[in-house]
């Protein structure tokens, strides 16, 4: 696939993560007819930025879910350590740990000066093995004192030069973490085993290391670096899992799953919306596209929306079953349809 500019960045990142959590506040009335039906057999991981309405969404999802995301902290610029996570990240870790729910803490390479995903960020912490030392370090310190399960790692924008380097900083996370500790690695969406090599991921060398690949399937397009289209058709999410899978065993991989949409308007301004928020702009506009598995409407105005709600996520929960894959991972809890469990 064709690497997005920053409005994929964006969305995925938690730059703007706090943005969508506030609109995602209207995403708790949603009603039992546009809930998700996720079959038992798969693992859930919801997403959430650290925050209240975060606490909330764990508080209403805790039976649905299996795992808690928890977005979460970045390398500091020089890469030479992390932020220690905050009092509300540390708060929905103990709220999961109470429910039975596990917990992961999501670490990044956002350049906060840019609101964007930094590859300079993370080739200074990966090409220095005194910096991957200090982060090993912190993540570890996290981990032990902060009441997480364990770590994913969102490093994106990676290239090729950065294969090596990612490889040997997991195994020296797994050689420090303690054995009960998961890592987990979230991996930008490639249509081929060469594309996802050229991401940055060397799939071959880090399975043995890693307990979970979660695949970004969202962002195909997007308001701001794309045409008007689907958020991840199911077309292309199964390209993506597809070449994903060849390398990979299904067993160790997450299907991602966007609970928002876009809006294309025709001066340009656009942008993201939860899934309420566009079927209350669509109305009896919205259309459903089967062999994209998502929602299309195109207002009076002229705006384009496209949105991936409760039945997408169904949708791609039945496929994922039906490849074998380990399970399904929403962002986010705060901005998705409610989810149910099938079976």
């Amino acid at each position: 696939m064709h690497r997005q500019s920053t409005g994929r960045a964006l969305i995925a990142g938690v730059a703007v993560a706090a943005v969508l959590a506030a609109a995602g506040c209207s995403a708790s009335s949603s009603t039992d007819s546009t809930a998700a039906t996720v079959p038992a057999s798969l693992s859930v991981e919801g997403y959430g930025v650290a925050g209240a309405s975060t606490l909330a969404a764990l508080a209403r999802e805790h039976d649905a879910i299996d795992m808690i995301g928890i977005s979460g902290v970045s390398i500091t610029p020089e890469g030479e350590g992390v932020a220690a996570s905050s009092d509300d990240a540390l708060k929905i870790a103990a709220a999961a740990k109470k429910d039975g729910t596990k917990s992961e803490l999501l670490v990044n390479n956002i350049d906060a000066s840019k609101g964007d995903f930094s590859n300079s960020i993370a080739t200074k912490m990966l090409s220095s093995a005194e910096n991957r030392d200090f982060v090993v370090s912190g993540l570890a310190s996290e981990v032990d004192h902060g009441g997480y399960d364990g770590i994913q790692l969102d490093l994106e924008y990676l290239t090729a030069d950065n294969a090596d380097d990612l490889v040997s900083f997991v195994t020296e996370l797994r050689s420090t973490l303690p054995k009960t500790a998961t890592i987990s690695l979230a991996v930008m969406a490639e249509t081929s085993p060469a594309a996802y090599q050229a991401a940055g991921y060397d799939l071959a060398a880090l399975s043995p290391l890693v307990d979970r690949f979660v695949v970004m399937a969202y962002d195909e397009h997007g308001t701001g670096f794309s045409a008007a289209g689907p958020v991840g058709g199911l077309l292309w999410a199964k390209q993506v899992v597809s070449a994903l899978t060849s390398v990979v065993k299904p067993a160790k991989v997450d299907l991602g799953v966007a609970g928002y949409g876009y809006s294309w308007k025709k001066d340009g301004k656009g942008g993201v919306v939860t899934p309420a928020q566009a079927r209350k702009q669509a109305g009896s506009r919205a259309s459903w596209v089967s062999a994209q598995g998502e929602w299309t409407a195109k207002l009076q105005d002229g705006t384009v929306l496209w949105w991936s709600d409760g039945k997408s996520l169904t949708v791609r929960s039945n496929y994922a079953e039906s490849v074998g894959l380990h399970g399904v991972a929403l962002w986010q809890l705060t901005t998705g349809d409610r989810i149910v469990r099938a079976g």
